[in-house]
């Protein structure tokens, strides 16, 4: 799988593999148990001969059974390298996502809690889902510019047809203290509300029940398939440069000295 950045197709993990249950996938995959299904061919030069090329451990968070888990040891992720182009990506299974400490089910599940109930604040959803108050205050506003509720809920209609979608979707966020300081941000809750609320019946509206549980983590795993999308939480930012001359030592540029020149 690719995904075009600065010009330049660039390889980045698979998303999709057979399991989306992390109990069975920990049991079954890892040194010394076994490993994922080998990949048919290259995502960047389409050779098939694909090796395996070691472990990756992820200290990452998931739900189990509606309560956060933290991977305190590690969840070993499988690398495998091109023969011919000797490009190397992770495989991931399905319940994680790129870039994320947090899988989406737990930022889902921590702002629908925070959102739906009028008494929830911050600090006491952050406790309930393992994550400090910021992380539940950022998770809201990467879901109110993640979904557009009138786009979801219309394929919604169109593979669905109940003509009920719309009547779904919250108008409003119940709260018995003041969970805005500001118009934007009032907005912002209610855009995550029913971006999170519309991407659920969206979920129920397929063809085929999703085997997933999470409506959020099922669509960016699709809109990756689809587009290539990748939704971080936060914009990526290039590393400053390092300085090639200074008051220390020579440097190095490309493999060569660059010496000063005093006087």
């Amino acid at each position: 799988m690719t995904f075009a950045c600065a010009g330049r197709p660039k390889v980045v993990a698979s998303i999709v593999l057979n399991s989306t249950e992390f109990k069975s996938y920990r049991e079954q995959i890892g040194p010394g148990l076994g490993r994922p299904e080998r990949p048919a061919q290259c995502p960047l030069c389409d050779g098939v001969r694909i090796w395996f090329d070691g472990w990756r451990f992820v200290f990452c968070v998931v739900l189990a059974d509606g309560v956060p888990h933290r991977f305190e040891d590690g969840l070993p992720l499988q690398r495998v390298k091109c023969a011919v182009c000797k490009r190397a990506w992770t495989l991931r299974p399905a319940f994680l996502y790129p870039h994320r400490g947090f899988a989406p089910d737990v930022s889902e599940a921590a702002v629908l809690s925070y959102l739906s109930r009028p008494e929830a604040t911050y600090k006491e959803t952050g406790q309930a889902f393992g994550s400090s108050a910021r992380s539940v205050w950022r998770w809201v506003g990467w879901s109110a510019g993640l979904v557009k509720a009138p786009a979801v809920l219309a394929e919604a209609e169109r593979l669905g047809g109940s003509g009920q979608s719309a009547s779904l979707v919250p108008r409003e966020v119940p709260q018995d203290h003041p969970k805005a300081y500001s118009p934007e941000r009032e907005r912002t809750l209610v855009d995550a509300f029913q971006g999170l609320v519309a991407l659920a019946v969206w979920s129920r509206a397929q063809p085929l029940p999703p085997n997933d549980s999470s409506p959020l983590r099922f669509w960016l795993a699709e809109r990756f398939r689809a587009f290539r999308e990748l939704h971080r939480l936060v914009p990526r930012h290039p590393s400053p440069p390092l300085p090639v001359e200074g008051t220390g030592p020579p440097g190095y540029r490309g493999g060569r000295e660059l010496r000063r020149r005093d006087g």
